[in-house]
């Protein structure tokens, strides 16, 4: 057979007030009291959502008991003076009650909650509520409120009960002071750690942005020495090469027109016929014909060769360049234009733009830097409809400039390495991989970044940021 239940808390005949409502509702608390104190001998560990559940509940008693005794202090119209004490302090438990919620040790804070609300209660009954029943049960004989305020001041008490009474409000009273100021202490350091929190954050995200840059352009610095090496190397070669080819296409000429002589020769001579058998085994028909193209072809293809290490040298060393003040929105327009062959028809390219500064820059690499973010776009459509999207504002003391399309996009490895010299996704012989990087070159040496964010099959966007005022 178990052990019967022991309340602490045993409900006395001088704790009534007269009021059935008032009096059933502290009832209420006395049950809650009571339990607290079986669940903290038990010895059970509390969980941090029980503690909370029991403040909750008791916040709830608290609102609906107030609400009781507030309402009937304001029908029988009481003197403000016991009204305006009453409220303080049923504020003052409300206030205690919510600075227990948060404790790091739940079933510590046991013991605390019910001392607390024992001597509230008890005090609290023994002497605000019972004036408040004596005042009401005056008015209600016919005394005005201030007489029955000033009465029950004047009430004759046990001059130890009373001291004791009003020693005990008073230090509930400081003790709900305490808790307001803790309350507004830890909500102002809980605003200050939010914002440390933040600027740390934003801080550690723009340093990692910093990283990336330096890694970037640590990774482009060692391609431009490379680039000036193979330059170099190649350089020398490419000039002998391009002057004996020239040399070559004259001597061609000259071959081929000697031949022709030397068949009419052949002709008066008569030895039309062994010519014509000897231009046949040559197949020198098919050799005139072809040597024009195959030299042609050939100086094309130095001269592509010829502009690839021009871009190396770039990489290699820009060089000085020269800046001069240019109206942002006219540069864009001139893109547009420059690039419109590109796109093909079907494919939109929308201009979300209005009034933009003027800035120093270097128009011809900035344009070009742009160009090939709009060419890189059409190309990402393909040959099918699509749209481009070319925006610009001005945004924390940078102009933004974004270039956007709705085409294939890229998956992550490919974005990681689009700004690499070389490196194309376009089939062999279709792209030289240099656009891209030259762009991102051009824009760094205007003291701005580009950045790219795409999903595959989504659409890409690259956003280009330049300071309004050039670094000196």
């Amino acid at each position: 057979m178990s052990a019967p239940a022991i309340n602490p808390f045993v409900w006395a005949d001088y704790f009534e007030t007269g009021f059935d409502d008032v009096d059933g509702q502290h009832h209420k608390l006395v049950d809650f009291i009571n339990a607290l104190a079986g669940r903290a001998i038990s010895g059970v560990p509390i969980r941090p959502d029980e503690l909370s559940h029991s403040l909750d509940g008791l916040a709830r008693y608290a609102v609906h008991h107030f609400a009781t005794e507030e309402a009937l202090m304001e029908r029988a119209g009481l003197d403000p003076r016991h009204i305006g004490a009453h409220r303080k302090a049923h504020a003052d438990f409300v206030t205690q009650v919510e600075a227990m919620r948060g404790t790091a040790d739940p079933m510590g804070a046991l013991p605390g909650l019910y001392n607390f609300v024992t001597s509230w209660l008890s005090f609290h009954i023994l002497d605000t509520d019972q004036s408040m029943a004596r005042q009401l049960r005056a008015v209600a004989a016919g005394a005005s409120p201030a007489q029955a305020f000033v009465a029950d001041q004047a009430q004759s008490r046990d001059p130890g009960s009373t001291a004791l009474i009003a020693a005990v409000r008073s230090l509930l009273g400081l003790v709900a002071e305490r808790n307001k100021e803790l309350q507004n202490i830890n909500a102002s350091l809980e605003a200050r750690v939010a914002e440390r929190t933040a600027a740390l954050t934003a801080a550690n995200r723009d340093l990692l942005a910093a990283q990336r840059r330096l890694h970037e352009a640590d990774r482009l610095a060692v391609v431009g020495q490379l680039a000036a090496g193979v330059a170099h190397e190649i350089n020398n070669p490419l000039g002998f090469i391009t002057a004996n080819l020239r040399t070559l296409h004259q001597y061609a000429r000259r071959l081929l027109a000697l031949t022709e002589e030397a068949g009419r020769l052949a002709e008066a001579g008569g030895q039309g016929g062994a010519w014509k058998a000897l231009r046949g085994a040559a197949d020198l028909d098919y050799v005139a014909a072809d040597l024009p193209g195959l030299l042609e072809e050939s100086t094309g293809g130095l001269q592509r060769v010829g502009d690839i290490v021009q871009v190396l040298q770039g990489l290699a060393s820009p060089g000085p360049l020269e800046f001069a003040p240019v109206p942002m929105a006219q540069l864009l327009d001139g893109v547009v234009a420059a690039t419109a062959d590109s796109r093909q028809p079907g494919q939109v390219l929308e201009r979300d733009y209005g009034t933009l500064p003027v800035l120093e820059v270097n128009a011809a690499l900035l344009s070009s830097a742009l160009e090939a973010l709009l060419h890189n776009a059409a190309q990402a459509l393909g040959s099918g409809p699509g749209r481009i999207i070319l925006r610009a504002r001005e945004h924390d003391g940078e102009l933004v400039i974004e270039v956007e399309d709705n085409g294939c996009g890229m998956d992550e490895a490919t974005c990681a390495r689009v700004f690499e010299p070389f490196f194309t996704t376009r089939p062999v012989g279709q792209g030289r991989g240099l656009g891209l990087s030259s762009a991102y070159r051009f824009v760094a040496s205007h003291g701005g970044r580009i950045v790219v964010r795409s999903r595959l099959g989504r659409g890409t966007c690259f956003r280009v940021t330049l300071p309004l005022e050039r670094p000196r």
